[in-house]
């Protein structure tokens, strides 16, 4: 049975504090929070965008995430960053889409909420958050203590504001001191229960979203909810039907099959991002500022197995998996990939990048890493990834640490790689490293003499060359560059994929699978991704349910709002424009380490077996930097055919067969 395709977006005027509800017909052809970004950001590239998919007020679980778009700061372009289970509030509102401008004249919180039949927004002036920011005695009503950063902003708007909405439909978005004094800030949300914060935060994390929202608009936070319901909400039996006819079992079924890493997988004996992940990575396991590639396969087998296996992954089983510390992102999903151990959440990237790349392999100490700079709003991969270089650079003493305002070398165990647990007190050095890192950290957002790197590593990396060019700091960096000062510290695989000159990088666009891949295939595997990625985002379903979202939620949503939409066609045209719109932007791989991964990553290919052809003619070469940079360049090259091929070459989404078969 279908219902009226009719969708609506708030417009704010932060400057005049204006604003108004429009409605958006199937004539203005958009589908989600993807393509109404865009179209917005190409009318007014200050614009800041979020909101939800059209499946937000269905029972489909995973379907709830909101997505932001928005100049990155970071990126130094058009960016996507998206945010789990919040639309499960955000429905609430009112409206499928806020669209935000100008700037307000003093920091402010947006309010939004809906009394089940209209509407409110209102500005409020927050000129206090630094002192909140640097700590904040929760109200009794959370039985907390004082707290800092994104935690302590949260509480305070809910102090001041949250009787005004239902309990029961409320939440917050926040920007932490990265936000304020970085390009690199997060969005940060805590999920609520009855009024309460939980140990979930999710994050719009990577672009820099943060620093844009606080920057051109003074925003530091935004409390959102209300009474308004879809009227033409769906059961779940109504959705179920699509499963049945498509899987042959009820849509929860289908989903506990195809999110089985992410909740619990009997067959390694552990579940999550962080559990799944640090069990299979094995022999490609990265550490100490990537230096472990370098590395023999045997080496690092060593450190995967006493590091990792023995002590890190298995404090994580003993603590989490075991006791089945689970829980959701705010929206009632069975999958419950929040893997917790009291107020820490657990994540593969979070936890690799601000651990073992910053020579940090036990829990205690990458709890209070991770949490500080949770705190500080800040993105954990780009900063853990900022930070072990950093640590390499002061413990080779390639910088001078007390020029910045940084401890001295002798406070932090860094100084090379190691798969020797004599030589590495997975406990002692791993506190030391964290406490370290911390110091670093602060130093970076509150002294002046570290002001170099609140750009980001890519700049404060090439004006470091410049101060110390015997040393070359430089070289010993890892992130992807774009447009003049854009760049990114990779996503946590050690594959090719990860460093490809796609128009969004930092996200999933990308084919990361492992292998040799040449770079005509990995090129158009890339485009493939970005494809299937931009659906599931336009969409706002998490990608953790892919395997049955990319080929179903299409279908859903075209018979449910009789449309008539090819969605893999109509997310092909909106990949080329931005794709064309960031043309001429990629810049090739740029220092001496990303070409060693580059080199190391081919030989590791040629060691574990491959035969292809393809492998040793890349690898048969003097100067890795100039053969790094023709491989990328290659990558690009395949992209731009594959952009301009047409829909038909990419592949239908195929689910496999264990999920069709509900296993």
């Amino acid at each position: 049975m279908s219902v009226p395709f009719i969708q609506k977006e708030l417009l704010v005027e932060l400057d005049t504090a204006q604003w108004q509800v429009k409605e958006i017909t199937r004539e203005d052809k958009i589908l989600g929070p993807v393509d109404y970004g865009w179209k917005r950001y190409k009318e007014n590239p200050e614009v800041f965008t979020f909101g939800e998919g059209l499946l937000a007020s269905s029972s489909i679980p995973g379907s709830r995430r909101m997505v932001f778009c928005g100049n990155s700061p970071q990126w130094e372009s058009f960016y996507i960053s998206s945010m789990g289970g919040a639309a499960y509030t955000f429905q609430h509102v009112g409206v499928n889409f806020v669209s935000l401008t100008g700037r307000c004249e003093r920091p402010s919180v947006l309010l939004l909420n809906n009394d089940g039949d209209n509407i409110s927004v209102r500005l409020e002036p927050f000129e206090d958050y630094r002192d909140v920011w640097e700590g904040y005695k929760t109200s009794e009503d959370y039985d907390g203590d004082k707290v800092i950063g994104i935690y302590a902003l949260q509480h305070a708007i809910f102090d001041r504001w949250a009787s005004e909405y239902d309990p029961k439909r409320v939440r917050a978005f926040v920007v932490g001191p990265a936000g304020e004094l970085t390009n690199e800030g997060t969005i940060a949300s805590s999920t609520v229960k009855k009024g309460k914060f939980t140990a979930v935060v999710d994050w719009c994390g990577r672009g820099g979203m943060g620093s844009q929202l606080f920057h051109k608009h003074n925003i530091v936070g935004c409390l959102f909810g209300g009474n308004w319901v879809d009227p033409h909400k769906p059961k779940a039996r109504e959705t179920d039907v699509y499963f049945s006819e498509h899987f042959g079992n009820k849509g929860v079924k289908v989903d506990k099959a195809a999110t089985v890493k992410y909740y619990y997988d009997p067959r390694i004996k552990t579940g999550g991002t962080f559990g799944a992940n640090l069990h299979n990575i094995g022999d490609m396991l990265m550490t100490f500022n990537y230096r472990s590639t370098s590395a023999t396969n045997e080496e690092r087998l060593r450190q995967h197995q006493d590091f990792i296996v023995d002590h890190y992954l298995k404090q994580y089983n003993e603590e989490t998996i075991e006791t089945k510390n689970f829980d959701h992102c705010g929206e009632p999903c069975a999958t419950a990939c929040k893997k917790l151990n009291g107020k820490y959440k657990k994540d593969y990237e979070p936890y690799h990048a601000l651990g073992p790349q910053c020579g940090v392999f036990d829990q205690r100490a990458a709890e209070l890493l991770n949490d500080h700079a949770d705190a500080m709003g800040m993105d954990a991969i780009q900063i853990g990834g900022t930070l072990a270089w950093i640590m390499e650079c002061i413990a080779h003493d390639l910088i001078p640490a007390e020029q910045f305002g940084f401890p001295d070398k002798s406070q932090m165990k860094f100084q090379q790689f190691t798969a020797d647990t004599q030589e590495f007190d997975l406990v002692n050095d791993s506190m030391r490293n964290a406490q370290f890192a911390i110091k670093l950290m602060n130093a970076i957002l509150f002294d002046e003499r570290a002001a170099v790197f609140r750009k980001g590593i890519r700049p404060a990396a090439y004006k470091l060359n410049e101060q110390f060019p015997d040393t070359a700091p430089l070289e010993r960096a890892v992130f992807l560059s774009h447009a003049d000062n854009g760049h990114m510290v990779p996503n946590q695989y050690w594959v090719p994929g990860m460093g490809s000159p796609m128009p969004l990088m930092g996200k999933y666009y990308v084919f990361y699978g492992g292998g040799f891949t040449t770079p005509d295939e990995l090129g158009r595997k890339n485009v493939e991704r970005m494809v299937y990625e931009l659906i599931n985002d336009n969409c706002g379903i998490c990608r953790f349910h892919r395997q049955w979202s990319e080929p179903l939620c299409g279908i859903i949503i075209n018979d449910r709002f009789d449309l008539d939409i090819d969605f893999k066609a109509f997310h092909y045209q909106l990949a080329q424009e931005i794709n064309a719109h960031e043309k001429g932007q990629a810049v090739p791989w740029e220092t001496k380490r990303m070409a060693e991964l580059f080199f190391n990553y081919l030989e590791y290919c040629g060691g574990n077996g491959s035969e292809d052809n393809n492998l040793f003619r890349w690898q048969n070469h003097d100067d890795i930097q100039i053969t790094a940079q023709a491989f990328w360049q290659a990558i690009l090259n395949a992209q731009e055919i594959a952009f301009k091929a047409g829909a038909d070459n990419i592949p239908d989404s195929k689910t496999p067969a264990q999920y069709r078969n509900h296993v």
